[in-house]
């Protein structure tokens, strides 16, 4: 059956040959970028909003030629095969959510089995809001009710319900605990509004008792969202388990305690090096930082994504020299001594005169040294006890910092945030103007 039940819009396009062909087209090119840049752990939200804004603009544009538009991909989803038809059928559903098709939940459920990924993104990524701080979240309440009998749709309903944080389906969801198959799901839903009770802390600690890679996943979900439920027993269980698997409990625990999770990082041999790398970019402790500016020095090639991040929110900023291939080893080290010994000056952290041409260690660049172990860097300036604001390092580092910066406003805040690093760039920037307009308000 093909829906062709879409709302009649009044400002609809001439039918110009090979328009629409063309629009569509470019859209699922479009949607394949998207997928590359959220699936690629190296690439920013910089990176990530170019597809996104292509991605709102060619959905109106399509919106706007009505039932023509759905029919044309109706006929491309029973086309095109892999990536193409996932790209299609994501389109389709956001077609159909934008324009309040009566039959998305049919759409859904045709399709959810094959695209579980396409139909969650375009029920949480569309409607585009007809203001900064509109939005519409109906499409998921009416995905919710009448997913009863699809194990597949509740799960995205009762996901999508916590990440758009739909107060009105709290209650519904919460009915569902004692349900195996979603409790998971339930616990994650109801972190994400901020309604966590004593049963989703037990459930995080008794998932990581268990010691499963798909336990200690659900785990790390829950405390993402809401670093309340992480006291100081299911932290300390969490940081005896292989650190790969428990990022967002290392991410907690450095907020609350940097200068002992950094040390911890340091002396570990079991922490991966990308994260420790990251531990050192939010704990900021110069020490740390010269000592990663010294790694990079010494290697070959250009910086990795993971020592990018350091530099970006540590210091302020990636030098060319050190991002360029192919690259120059001398002049990589001239210009990251040229970026710390800028930060130190900036922050009044004495150096010693000899500082340009030194070792890379701390005695051989700070004036006094002792000073290395307590003063942290963020954006080349001194980081203070309050929430840092998530200012212009949040779009240059990559998808996993960033999601650590996140918990970090979190946790230091006190509230849940679910914002997803993987969500739609234009929610990502709301978040940030909004985080730094409360900054302005609190200031004093």
């Amino acid at each position: 059956m093909t829906s062709t039940n879409v709302p009649q819009i009044s400002r609809r396009l001439p039918p110009l040959s090979g328009l629409l062909d063309d629009t569509l087209d470019q859209a699922v090119r479009t949607r394949r970028r998207r997928i590359m840049m959220a699936d690629k752990p190296s690439l920013n939200l910089n990176a990530l909003r170019v597809p996104d804004m292509a991605l709102d603009r060619l959905l109106h544009t399509v919106a706007l030629y009505g039932a023509d538009a759905a029919r044309q991909l109706d006929v491309r989803i029973g086309e095109l095969t892999g990536a193409a038809k996932e790209a299609a059928v994501f389109l389709r559903i956001a077609l159909a959510v934008q324009t309040l098709d009566v039959a998305l939940f049919e759409l859904a459920a045709r399709h959810a089995q094959e695209f579980a990924r396409a139909v969650r993104e375009a029920y949480w990524f569309y409607p585009i809001p007809s203001g900064p701080f509109s939005d519409h979240s109906g499409h998921i309440i009416d995905l919710f009710e009448k997913s009863a009998g699809s194990p597949t749709l509740r799960l995205i309903a009762i996901e999508l319900a916590g990440r758009r944080d739909v107060k009105a389906l709290r209650l519904p969801i919460e009915a569902l605990l004692d349900d195996p198959q979603y409790a998971a799901h339930v616990h994650v839903a109801l972190s994400c509004m901020g309604a966590a009770t004593q049963a989703t802390r037990r459930y995080a600690q008794e998932a990581l008792a268990t010691g499963e890679a798909t336990a200690c996943m659900a785990a790390m979900a829950l405390i993402a969202v809401d670093p309340r439920i992480a006291d100081a027993s299911l932290l300390q269980d969490a940081l005896k388990a292989d650190p790969a698997r428990v990022g967002a409990a290392w991410a907690i625990a450095t907020c609350r305690d940097p200068r002992g999770l950094y040390q911890q990082a340091v002396a570990r041999a079991d922490v991966p090096t990308e994260l420790r790398y990251r531990i050192t970019a939010l704990a900021g402790y110069v020490d740390g930082i010269i000592a990663a500016c010294g790694e990079m020095a010494t290697s070959d090639g250009p910086v990795t994504a993971a020592q990018a991040d350091v530099l970006e929110l540590a210091l302020g900023g990636v030098p060319v020299e050190a991002r360029c291939e192919p690259n120059v080893p001398a002049d990589k080290s001239r210009a990251l001594r040229a970026l710390l010994l800028r930060a130190c000056r900036r922050s009044h952290i004495p150096v010693c005169n000899d500082a340009d041409m030194g070792p890379w260690d701390v005695q051989g660049i700070l004036a006094k040294p002792e000073q290395a172990g307590t003063i942290r860097l963020r954006n080349g300036l001194p980081l203070g006890a309050e929430a840092p604001a998530l200012g212009r390092a949040v779009l240059e580092v990559t998808h996993a910092l960033r999601q650590w910066l996140f918990i970090e406003r979190a946790t230091i805040a006190q509230h849940a945030l679910s914002l997803s690093a993987f969500d739609t760039a234009r929610r990502q920037e709301l978040a940030m103007m909004v985080g730094e307009y409360v900054d302005d308000i609190r200031a004093p």
